[in-house]
């Protein structure tokens, strides 16, 4: 009997696809920017870097991080171009010693003279909000990959299904594979038409996946307008608002 449980638990194995056997780190995905690709890691605990920490605040309160949490101001969170996602920092203002502690929860800066930045109520904190970039020192007081995954866990849905499996025509096996759904949360609208044809033929020109056709009534103009609005993950919407490809887009929620 146990030797038949060995036997399928073998053959579950390989009929199940590398991707469910090799599931990446979300944590630690690998992205690019502006043509350079980085590879985020877990560091190690009292792993030391000297360095300047800028801020970011109001423009981006509320929009989607890079780990999918909502961007919010007053929390003490920070971004950061290769930690994983919630690594716990401690933050030490070099002029005048004051230190908080963050987590990362986010990418950037995107400068290279610059190693972190915090949010609004850590720069705050720190007293750096004034000057704008300061001398910092920056400590790593724990990269967990467990906890960072409980927490980015309940901002997302999964997916269930099934793999068959089977070695013998009258009996079926099943397992059940959970897999990340990519969640397209936040919308971009690229432009906007009072005349659908003209927003179709935008639309298949441009070839965007994920983009839609949006009604709606403009009571100034007493016409409606149809918006061609391209769904997007936090990342993409990033990107497609940096690229400035469209004049005009901007971010509808």
């Amino acid at each position: 009997m146990k030797l038949k449980k060995i036997v399928l638990f073998i053959l579950t194995l390989s009929f199940l696809p590398t991707t469910f056997l090799s599931a990446k780190d979300i944590n630690i995905l690998s992205y690019k920017d502006r043509g350079i690709k980085y590879y985020p890691k877990y560091v190690q605990k009292g792993h030391v870097k000297y360095g300047k920490a800028s801020w970011y605040g109001k423009p981006f309160h509320g929009r989607r991080t890079a780990n999918g949490e909502r961007y919010n101001m007053y929390s003490m969170t920070a971004a950061h171009r290769t930690y994983a996602m919630g690594t716990i920092l401690k933050v030490t203002n070099l002029r005048n010693k004051r230190s908080v502690k963050v987590r990362i929860n986010d990418r950037g800066p995107f400068y290279n003279t610059r190693n972190i930045d915090l949010s609004y109520a850590a720069a705050k904190k720190l007293g750096m909000l004034h000057k704008g970039v300061g001398k910092v020192k920056i400590e790593v007081l724990s990269s967990n990959s467990k906890k960072s995954w409980k927490s980015y866990a309940k901002n997302t849905k999964e997916k269930k299904q099934k793999v068959k499996i089977s070695n013998n025509p009258k009996e079926t096996n099943h397992i059940i594979v959970k897999s990340q759904k990519i969640e397209r949360k936040q919308q971009i609208q690229i432009a906007s038409f009072y005349n659908k044809i003209h927003a179709n033929i935008f639309k298949k020109k441009h070839k965007l996946k994920n983009t839609i056709i949006l009604k709606k009534y403009i009571k100034e103009k007493k016409k409606i307008a149809y918006r061609v609005v391209v769904n997007c993950t936090p990342w993409e919407a990033k990107q497609l608002l940096k690229s400035k490809k469209f004049l005009g887009a901007y971010l509808l929620s």
